[in-house]
């Protein structure tokens, strides 16, 4: 009577073969992780920019004050939206938070507090206004070094 089934050598060398492959397969699926949350921060700052640009043109040139942006009454939703990226110290942070960065416009590196979530500045006249990411990381999807918050 004849056995089918794999020998244990054949068994080794297709587990040898998986392994290999899992060795290129998973630093790249980090790597797309990483581009996502990037693809994503971006996203999130464009969307927070155009909700200003819409109050803006509603309200005869006017930028809206800091706690109005901090309620979340100028986006559609209702509420701030989540950004999620990694700070000077290589933790990730996902925050909504708006901080206030005072009335310096544009915003000053030195104001950055690298918390996470948003920085936004109004002038006292509210004629101008900056919106940045909180956060002293750089993104590490960018050609060059990038800080978030120069975005």
């Amino acid at each position: 009577m004849k056995r089918r089934g794999f020998t244990l050598v054949e068994l080794a060398i297709v587990i040898a073969i998986l392994g290999i492959l899992a060795m290129y397969a998973i630093p790249k699926y980090q790597g797309m992780v990483e581009e996502a949350r990037s693809a994503q921060a971006r996203a999130q700052l464009g969307t927070f920019r155009s909700a200003l640009a819409i109050y803006y043109a509603k309200n005869s040139g006017k930028f809206p004050s800091l706690t109005d942006v901090q309620n979340g009454t100028i986006f559609a939703e209702g509420t701030v939206p989540y950004v999620e990226v990694t700070k000077s110290d290589n933790s990730v942070v996902k925050s909504n938070a708006v901080a206030n960065g005072g009335n310096t416009v544009p915003i000053p590196s030195t104001t950055i507090q690298d918390v996470g979530g948003w920085i936004y500045a109004v002038t006292s006249d509210s004629a101008q206004a900056d919106v940045r990411i909180n956060s002293k990381g750089t993104d590490p999807a960018a050609s060059t070094t990038t800080y978030w918050y120069q975005y």
